[in-house]
């Protein structure tokens, strides 16, 4: 195995922990990734901690602010830069007793001069959410870019083609539920960067092809071999992944023909987009699955 592809296993390797475990055991680091840029650190029993690389420090500390969460503290989030405060943002309260937050020093933006402080906070409940923002100089000013709120517990951060240059790596969280439950359901690799203060989608990248195909056969690896072509949930992720390497229409192809079109009665869709429910008839129609995946990858981008 080449670097690249090692370091796409151990990517594919945390997004899977991710994704699959419900709820990650807050202020325990016995089964996580260890991470690949400085990272702060909570000792046991501490509301606060620190991590400095070159001139930059960034520090969480918790604490009760009424105005954003009045029952539980909140990590806050500050960033220093030569020992002068540049920055002071906030993420979500968690409720947990122990800090489920971290905030890593890596270069994500070569266009400015320093490196990027990623602060990660963790919501609680299954199945969800860290809500990363990114905080970044521009034009002189440092500011804080809100990325998204990502499935699973944290460890996004990768380089993923050693360039020296970090990518905030996750799945794309529009497939989980979609047609399927959360742990049937299969999700593509989704990868972001910051560029001047604005969050670009980079997943296209040729640079990350060998990283998306490393997460191609995490999901067939993990498939149940005898509901491979009875799994929508599978399928979805599945057949967006194969777009995402080139190779969607053969894919698409494949799926049509072992897909049992006799035993699927279809669901009805509004085809102008919104809830069935609230859709006029005349914009209601009865899909297959495959039809309804067709039409979902199409308005969510991934075309073949």
């Amino acid at each position: 195995m080449d670097q690249l592809s090692a370091k796409s296993a151990r990517l594919l390797g945390a997004v899977l922990v991710a994704l699959f475990v419900a709820e990650p055991a807050a202020g325990s680091d016995s089964n996580q990734p260890q991470p690949e840029f400085p990272t702060t650190e909570f000792a046991q029993g501490a509301t606060s901690a620190s991590v400095t690389s070159g001139a930059v420090t960034a520090t969480i500390t918790m604490e009760r602010r009424p105005a954003i969460e009045r029952d539980v503290d909140v990590p806050v989030l500050k960033v220093t830069v030569d020992g002068h405060d540049v920055l002071e943002t906030v993420g979500v309260g968690s409720g947990f007793d122990t800090p489920a937050a971290d905030a890593s020093i890596a270069e994500i933006d070569p266009g400015n001069r320093y490196p990027e402080v990623v602060f990660s906070s963790y919501s609680g409940g299954a199945h969800c959410c860290s809500t990363i923002i990114v905080a970044s100089e521009v034009a002189g000013k440092w500011t804080a870019v809100p990325v998204g709120d990502f499935d699973g517990g944290g460890d996004y951060l990768h380089d993923l083609d050693d360039d020296g240059v970090a990518e905030i790596a996750t799945v794309d969280n529009r497939f989980l539920y979609r047609f399927d439950c959360y742990a049937c359901s299969a999700a593509p690799l989704a990868i972001y960067t910051v560029r001047a203060g604005k969050v670009v989608d980079v997943s296209g990248d040729a640079r990350y092809l060998a990283a998306q195909r490393d997460w191609l056969a995490q999901i067939e690896d993990n498939a149940d071999p005898a509901e491979r072509w009875t799994s929508p949930g599978f399928l979805a992720g599945w057949l967006a992944q194969k777009v995402r390497v080139g190779e969607g229409a053969a894919a698409w192809a494949e799926l049509n023909a072992h897909w049992n079109f006799a035993a699927d009665p279809g669901e009805a869709v509004c085809m102008t987009g919104g809830e069935p429910e609230k859709c006029p008839r005349r914009d209601l129609k009865v899909l297959k699955f495959p039809q309804r995946l067709k039409l979902f990858l199409d308005r969510t981008g991934y075309r073949f």
